[in-house]
């Protein structure tokens, strides 16, 4: 079992549907609620790097992807989260993942799922950004502690300081 830290929440509907965790050791999650049952809620979770998770916030991963074609072998985790503890239960092998757990086809995160009052508190600048520089630019918001997120299919990304 391994304790996680919930650092963001993508999507939010009675109780996040989507949301990115960290453990202990920095390893960055990101989960999608599947089920839940007298107050304890089951999301399939899954390692993702920085720059994937990029790609997911900026629109050009699919969340289902994410899932199928994780980066890291025995990546995939079962997540409850239960009286405000979330917790990384167990690894999940393929044989484990059930069409049920998984996110449908075609959910790109937009711009648009942004949360405006997380944003007014912070300031926006707007930036282009070279396509070779691309990952330069995301080891820069990474270390900074900054949010990129992408506008559109065009190479604009929105940092959040």
């Amino acid at each position: 079992m391994r304790p996680l830290t919930i650092t963001d929440t993508l999507e939010f509907y009675d109780v996040p549907q989507i949301f990115t965790a960290t453990d202990a050791t920095g390893v960055r999650y990101l989960c999608t609620l599947y089920d839940h049952q007298e107050g304890k809620f089951h999301y399939i979770g899954v390692q993702i790097s920085e720059p994937r998770l990029i790609a997911f916030l900026g629109g050009q991963l699919d969340l289902r992807d994410a899932y199928l074609y994780p980066e890291v072998d025995n990546g995939i985790y079962h997540v409850e989260v239960n009286d405000g503890q979330v917790i990384a239960t167990h690894i999940l092998t393929a044989a484990d993942v059930s069409e049920e757990m998984l996110p449908e086809r075609g959910f790109f995160f937009t711009a648009d799922d942004i949360n405006v009052d997380e944003l007014s508190q912070t300031d926006t600048y707007q930036l282009e950004v070279p396509a070779h520089d691309r990952i330069t630019f995301s080891t820069l918001i990474s270390r900074m502690g900054w949010k990129a997120l992408s506008l559109g299919n065009s190479l604009r990304r929105l940092a959040s300081l």
